[in-house]
């Protein structure tokens, strides 16, 4: 057993004999970046060794460092073992820091009817002549001033009705879900809710009161299970291999610690929160419920459960009202989820009398279309370029992030996050870096450099704030080219099995944080989105996290995303006739 001491963090972990400096770091919750998730793959988890022996350099490792790099003590932590007591530098580039988050959403009005309602209740004390359970005082009075009988009553709540009844002077109240009682407080105690995103990379929260719908609070975060993977894939695999339990605790780690951070805004206690609404993708949805997920893997890519889920949230490990529930929105398929059916009912996609095609772009790009009453949906596997992974100076949206490039007469202006030194590039600064490179006529339309090279420099190291040059590379340009074919291809396919084109589409919806960051004027410059009028585009946000919003307060809503889920039709294009052609066609930029 050796120590690590990680800087600048100023943290000391232990390190077991045969584990990487990497999973020392993972399992001990230093903020160390990976988009592989150890795998070795990425390159993205630098670290310079300040002193002590660390393992040999291996030969993976100087295919992904440079020769520099190699000089100055770097190495990637998922291939360096510590043989002894070290201290290593994490350099920023390399660190996990707070990222630029999108909470808010297109707002929808809904009626508010929410799943649990309240209750005051005044059951009359005991007496010697008439010695009633504090149960039938209870129930005796729900059936006499509500009309409410053989309700089952929640454990938790029989444990604390008597103390609550006579600490409060028989004046309390309770909260029905259905025909369960799953809550039991104070007379005045508001009933809240937990709306959550549960994201790939970041994890969205809103605690809103349950009687208004008006949100109380709300934070975001990064998903801590990246470092089992950043792509849902990657992580998939990872709790193949390790077991998707501690895959499952750190979401569930970072929720608790959401919900504190909530409670402390609003003033509020976690025992007040007596129901919450969740959506993800299919993997994560499987992975907070504990679920399988090799089958997602596997052909032909079937969830292990599709449709809606309600448990008690004590049984997930989660600490709210003993009694509460979590609901979750159902799946649609292996690779569209009940984040995309959260979309649909944020957007109304579900309810459209237009042509209208909704989407939100990332590693896995859903992409659903609404024509003559019917919704069809496809996954694209666009790699995870839009979020700054197999890209050589790509980084998540965080501080020191270029978030804006623009080229001009041969001079580049960029914008950073928080207007920190640049240390990488975020999805719209790579977008924006390949529209630029292209107006300007300096990359061709298969994405090479025209003068010859490999690369080309955004900002001298002089400038950076990681002392070394931030790049561009044809490598950089050829995995976005990818993502956008394989975009392209899904988008075709919709319109073709529905029979129309592009001319027929009135609104292309486009959600999620990268979509509503990106340029489009740009996106459309490299065949990103379809030639069609910028008016026909819409940036939501968070649409997922609104739509679980209103999963929170409305049985209806929830009833209309079984219903949506059900209704959509389903096409895997890995076995579509048409989709390797299409996808072909895509390979490259429009002609100016």
């Amino acid at each position: 057993m050796s120590r690590i001491d990680f800087e600048p963090l100023g943290r000391r972990v232990a390190c077991g004999d045969e584990a990487t400096v990497f999973e020392a770091a993972r399992d001990s919750g230093v903020p160390l970046a990976s988009f592989c998730g150890g795998k070795g793959t990425c390159g993205k988890c630098k670290i310079r060794i300040i002193s002590g022996e660390a393992s040999p350099l291996s030969e993976r490792e100087k295919g992904k460092l440079s020769s520099e790099e190699i000089e100055q003590g770097y190495r990637l932590a998922c291939l360096t073992k510590a043989g002894a007591d070290i201290k290593v530098e994490i350099p920023q580039e390399s660190l996990v820091v707070s990222p630029q988050l999108q909470l808010a959403g297109k707002e929808k009005g809904v009626r508010i009817d929410p799943v649990v309602k309240a209750y005051e209740v005044a059951p009359s004390p005991p007496t010697l002549e008439g010695a009633r359970s504090d149960e039938k005082a209870l129930r005796d009075y729900l059936a006499d001033e509500h009309g409410l009988i053989d309700l089952d009553i929640d454990i938790s709540v029989q444990r604390q009705l008597p103390g609550i009844l006579r600490e409060s002077g028989w004046q309390s109240q309770i909260g029905v879900r259905g025909r369960e009682i799953v809550m039991i407080a104070n007379p005045g105690v508001s009933a809240l809710g937990l709306a959550v995103d549960l994201g790939t990379t970041k994890i969205a929260t809103y605690l809103a009161d349950l009687a208004t719908g008006r949100v109380l609070a709300a934070r975001g975060m990064i998903n801590s299970q990246i470092a089992y993977g950043e792509d849902v894939i990657s992580r998939i695999y990872s709790a193949m291999e390790n077991g998707e339990e501690p895959v499952r605790q750190a979401a569930i780690r970072d929720l608790d610690r959401m919900i504190d951070e909530l409670c402390s805004e609003a003033g509020c206690s976690r025992e007040n929160i007596v129901e919450a609404a969740v959506a993800g993708n299919t993997a994560m949805h499987h992975l907070f419920l504990g679920l399988p997920v090799k089958q997602l893997a596997l052909a032909p890519y079937v969830p292990a459960v599709s449709g809606a889920i309600d448990v008690k949230a004590r049984d997930l490990g989660i600490s709210i009202a003993p009694g509460a529930y979590i609901y979750l929105l159902p799946n649609i398929a292996g690779f569209v989820g009940a984040d995309h059916v959260a979309m649909l009912l944020a957007t109304g996609i579900f309810a459209t009398d237009k042509t209208v095609l909704g989407m939100d772009i990332g590693t896995n790009t859903e992409i659903t279309l609404a024509c003559g009453g019917e919704l069809r949906s496809c996954s694209c596997a666009s790699g995870p370029a839009f979020e700054g992974a197999h890209i050589k100076d790509g980084m998540r949206a965080a501080a020191g992030a270029i978030e804006r490039i623009e080229i001009k007469d041969s001079s580049i202006k960029y914008k950073t996050i928080n207007n920190e030194p640049p240390v990488g590039l975020c999805g719209s600064g790579v977008l924006d870096a390949i529209a630029e490179l292209r107006k300007a006529e300096i990359i061709d339309e298969r994405g090479r450099l025209r003068e010859g090279g490999k690369e080309y420099i955004l900002v001298p190291a002089e400038e950076s704030g990681s002392v070394k040059d931030i790049t561009l590379t044809e490598k950089d340009i050829s995995e976005v080219l990818l993502a956008k074919a394989a975009i392209y291809a899904g988008m075709n396919i919709l319109l073709s099995e529905a029979g129309i084109d592009w001319d027929a589409i009135d609104e292309v919806i486009i959600a999620g944080a990268f979509g509503n960051y990106m340029d489009l004027a740009n996106a459309l410059e490299i065949g990103l989105l379809p030639e069609i009028a910028l008016e026909r585009f819409s940036q939501v946000g968070n649409a997922a996290g609104m739509g679980a919003r209103l999963c929170l307060i409305s049985r209806e809503q929830r009833a209309l995303a079984s219903e949506t889920a059900n209704r959509v039709k389903y096409y895997e294009l890995a076995n579509h006739p048409n989709y390797g052609r299409l996808f072909a066609q895509a390979i490259g930029f429009p002609a100016h």
